[in-house]
């Protein structure tokens, strides 16, 4: 048994190798033929006792020399008589050759010269042809897969295997080596064909004792005539027998024998199939199955048979449309398809079991009447009267009486035992389907019940198709389709059935029989209602086993006991999912409120009559650094701070609306400038219940405005400043120059000298302030390039290092381990570091404050930025003098005396435009700068420039 389950797996190997061999083959075939052309000239030729005549001319190769009633004679002056002789010239001449046709017209004799032409693309030439031997396939590799075990299986698929390879394969005339594969594969599969249908009707339904017969011989001799035509095809290819006919002659007239020997054999088999209808001995199934095999047969043979097969085998025109015919040949495949899977008539072994058990039942209650009987005779004889007739007919009477109590009992007992016998192993199953039962109550999700049901049924039952159908409406009289285990039609009038007859209440089951309409459409067979109070709430739907048979007795009255739990539980969640829709309308209202509030950019704090917060938004999360968890249920004044607490209480005891703009809200790590209103919160009856507080963040807008400011006073200023330094410029050139005059004239220990020198400082000093003030308000073009930030900050630190140790400052860099690129101007760049680096050695070389540390620090930051910070230890900038110190002419250096000054006034040492300059630098970079710095403790200044792009290319500005 092994080994011939071992041959068994090689032969299936072997099949499915060669199936996927002849599907490449017919793919690379199609290939072929879309890129292969072969010559024409474009011409219609048909044979007439005059000669080739021309009939009709394609358009797409236009010019064309020919006419329609032209009459051929020759071709490169070889005579032609047949369409296949011109076909010969073409080839010869090859693609684009030119050839001489002598031809008659209107009684003249004339040559004209003709072109061969490539032939236009094959789209649709054999599509259709592919398309039938595809579905040959298909309908082959599925019924041997579903059913490989059957005895007709295999040959079966041989028969579609050679189907498909006949018309999947096209002979394209190329005539390499792959062209004569495909050539002679069609030609085997035309003659083996229809030898593997023709036995295929012969051994139907499977006699295998034909095999061991000695009508074995007879069998094989089904391919004696296909045999000699592929022998005489192969010899004539080869040249090994010779007929006094031409190539083309004699290929035409094997091909005529071919297809002649094709429409016998399918006629053949009609007849056999209709035979083995008549005589079947093994039942209705088989003599229904040759029938339907029979019928198909015959709708295919027949129009090929008219349209093709004998026009061509008599050697006639075929008709205009006869190609078409072969469309008729897929009704073979499905015929043999339909016929074994639709008719197994699957019902014998319930209508058996039914048999038996009515047999029985009889047997037994004719026992039982007889037995009746019998003994009322004994009684009667024996004990009364033997004239009397009125007993004897009392007995008789009394038998029937008794056969008719006891034979449904009789039948009832019997099915439950023959059930038993027959469903014993899902016995368990049954028992748990109880238990089931009254766990679906538990279930509130009505989806998940409708899953559950179908699919415990269809486990336990070994049920193929199960469906509920749920009442649409209070009344029950409506049912519509609410699950089923496999697709239903969603067509209304189709369940009408159900409607009429469950619209009564208490309505028993229905059972439809296997050729009902219903039953057909559905797949079901029996429908159970589900009912409670007297209302249908559902109906159950239950098709034939999964082996085809119907439901027992026992197998009902488990699905009815079963019903009515499932009204039960339909019941419940249907009355669970309202009141959940109800809850969930309730959540998704209130997520919805809830929703807007979390959603604007608005702080809300809802507060109680005591102030303490009830509600707090997820953008007060963000302007308070603090979560609403740690926020809910405490009091509003401690966590926004002392100045925002006395507003909330002066609003609160005021009453009404309160708004403030640009206030100052310090309750979290950093300082925000808020717009702030205060309202009472009221309730639909206008009862004040607490107060609510909108937050809105506006000091990203402030900081602009503030920008704005500044650089509209740096504008203003450098206007100013240019038209100052003109007009001062030159009053000092001359004031130093006779100043200096002077103190050259001025004998050495005159005291007028010191004076003199004083006026002559002063006037540097001066003209140094005008020269800031024209590189203040007149800066020059900008070289924009590449500036790596490391690189300035060390040229930097390398021109002040003498400086910087002098004043006793320790200098710490930590520049970005890789380069930072910006596009800027280098030099304006040194010479914003450079004053950064000076005003952090003039704060850290005070009369309070000697040395101290400066860091430098660079990096990459989020956004595609680069930063950089010049951090001091010095005494650092007033908090409220921050937005002032890049302010034109501001200074916070301390001031010194003059020398030599006979007043004793005072003068600060800064001249005010150095962080004025840099600001204008940096906004001129596309950058920004801030400041960070407390009293005593140092101050920070950071500075942030786009990175340099890397596809970017550096202009000047």
């Amino acid at each position: 048994m092994a080994s011939a389950r071992g041959s068994w797996r090689l032969g299936t190997a072997a099949l499915v190798l060669l199936t996927l061999a002849l599907v490449i083959l017919a793919l690379l075939n199609v290939h072929q033929d879309w890129l292969y052309r072969q010559p024409t000239d474009g011409v219609l030729w048909r044979p007439t006792t005059a000669g080739l005549q021309v009939t009709a001319t394609d358009p797409a190769f236009a010019p064309q020399p020919l006419a329609r009633g032209d009459v051929l004679v020759a071709v490169n002056g070889h005579l032609v008589a047949t369409p296949g002789a011109v076909e010969q010239q073409l080839y010869a001449s090859g693609l684009g050759g030119t050839l001489a046709y002598t031809i008659v017209r209107g009684g003249e004799m004339l040559t004209l010269a003709v072109h061969a032409h490539r032939t236009r693309p094959p789209l649709g030439r054999y599509t259709f042809l592919d398309i039938i031997g595809l579905l040959f396939l298909a309908v082959g590799l599925f019924v041997f897969s579903r059913r490989r075990s059957a005895p007709q299986a295999l040959h079966f698929y041989l028969f579609c295997l050679a189907a498909f390879v006949l018309f999947a394969f096209h002979f394209t005339g190329k005539l390499n080596t792959f062209d004569r594969v495909i050539f002679w594969a069609h030609e085997a599969a035309l003659l083996l064909a229809p030898c593997l249908l023709f036995e295929f009707a012969w051994r139907f339904p499977g006699r295998r004792e034909a095999v061991r017969s000695p009508l074995r011989l007879l069998r094989l001799l089904v391919y004696a005539p296909a045999l000699l035509l592929g022998l005489a095809e192969i010899s004539l290819a080869t040249g090994a027998i010779w007929l006094p006919v031409s190539m083309t002659a004699s290929q035409a007239l094997l091909d005529r024998a071919a297809y002649i020997l094709l429409a016998a054999y399918f006629l053949g088999a009609v007849a056999l199939f209709y035979r083995r209808a008549q005589t079947a001995s093994t039942g209705a199934r088989v003599a229904t199955q040759a029938r339907v095999m029979a019928r198909g047969t015959l709708a295919a043979i027949l129009p090929f048979l008219a349209l093709y097969i004998l026009p061509f085998a008599l050697g006639a025109d075929l008709p205009r449309y006869a190609g078409l015919s072969l469309l008729s040949l897929i009704l073979v495949p499905l015929a043999f398809a339909y016929a074994i899977w639709r008719h197994h008539l699957l019902e014998a072994e319930i209508v058996f079991r039914r048999g038996v058990v009515y047999t029985l039942a009889t047997i037994l209650v004719v026992a039982v009447y007889w037995g009746v009987i019998g003994l009322a005779g004994i009684l009667i004889h024996n004990r009364l009267p033997a004239s009397s007739q009125f007993w004897g007919w009392a007995g008789w009477l009394l038998a029937i009486l008794v056969t008719a109590v006891l034979f449904e009992p009789v039948k009832r007992w019997l099915q439950q035992r023959l059930d038993r016998m027959f469903y014993r192993e899902r016995y368990d199953f049954r028992r748990t389907l109880m238990d089931f039962g009254r766990q679906i109550n538990e279930q509130p999700d009505l989806d998940t019940l409708l899953r559950l049901v179908p699919d415990r049924l269809a486990q336990t039952l070994e049920i193929g198709q199960v469906a509920i159908f749920l009442a649409s409406n209070e009344a029950g009289d409506h049912f519509l389709l609410a699950r089923a285990r496999k697709p239903q039609p969603s067509d209304p009038d189709s369940l009408s059935f159900l409607d009429e007859h469950f619209r009564l209440p208490g309505a028993p089951r229905l059972f439809l029989e296997s050729g009902h309409a219903a039953s057909l459409c559905l797949g079901l067979h029996y429908f159970l209602p589900c009912q409670r109070q007297g209302r249908t709430v559902a109906i159950i739907g239950l098709g034939k086993t999964s082996s085809g048979e119907f439901l027992s007795g026992d197998d009902l009255d488990l699905v009815e006991s079963l019903a009515g739990n499932v009204a039960i539980a339909i019941e419940n969640a249907r009355l669970y999912a309202s009141l959940l829709r109800k809850a969930t309308e309730y959540e998704r209202l209130k997520d919805f409120n809830e929703n807007i509030v979390e959603s604007i950019q608005v702080g809300v704090v809802a507060t109680d009559l005591e102030g303490r917060v009830e509600s707090w938004n997820a953008q007060m999360e963000v302007l308070s650094a603090l979560p609403r968890s740690s926020a809910l249920g405490r009091p509003l004044a401690e966590l926004l701070g002392p100045e925002f607490a006395q507003e909330f209480t002066a609003a609160a005891a005021r009453g009404g609306i309160h708004t403030q703009h640009k206030f100052r809200m310090t309750s979290g790590p950093d300082s925000k400038i808020v717009n702030l209103a205060i309202a009472p919160l009221v309730t639909s009856r206008f009862e004040r219940v607490g107060q609510i507080v909108l937050l809105s963040d506006v000091t990203a807008e402030v900081e602009m405005e503030q920008r704005l400011i500044q650089a509209d006073r740096l504008r203003s200023v450098g206007l100013l400043a240019a038209g100052v330094a003109h007009e001062v410029n030159t009053p000092l050139a001359v004031i130093s120059s006779y100043a200096q005059l002077l103190a050259r004239q001025t004998p050495a220990g005159d005291p007028r000298s010191a004076v003199l020198e004083t006026i002559t400082r002063q006037t540097f000093r001066a003209s140094e302030i005008v020269s800031n003030l024209l590189n203040f308000s007149r800066t020059g073009a900008a070289q924009f390039r590449a500036v790596e930030l490391n690189a300035v900050v060390r040229d930097t630190l390398a021109l002040v290092e003498h400086p910087l140790r002098s004043a006793g400052i320790h200098v710490i860099t930590a520049l970005h381990p890789q380069a930072v690129e910006v596009l800027g101007d280098a030099g304006k760049l040194q010479q914003v570091f450079l004053n950064l680096i000076l005003n952090a050695r003039d704060a850290m070389s005070s009369e309070k404050n000697r040395g101290g540390t400066l860091r430098l620090t660079t990096g990459r930051g989020e956004d595609n930025v680069a930063w950089i910070e010049v951090a001091d230890t010095g005494e650092g900038i007033p908090g409220d003098l921050h937005h002032r110190i890049f302010d034109p002419f501001f200074t916070t250096k301390p001031a010194r005396g003059l020398t030599g000054g006979a007043s004793g006034s005072s003068m600060s040492t800064g001249t005010g435009l150095g962080l004025a300059v840099t600001y204008g630098i940096i906004e001129e970079h596309g950058g920004s700068i801030q400041v960070a710095s407390e009293p005593g403790r140092g101050a920070t200044f950071r500075i942030e420039l786009p990175l340099m792009a890397p596809e970017r290319v550096p202009a000047t500005v």
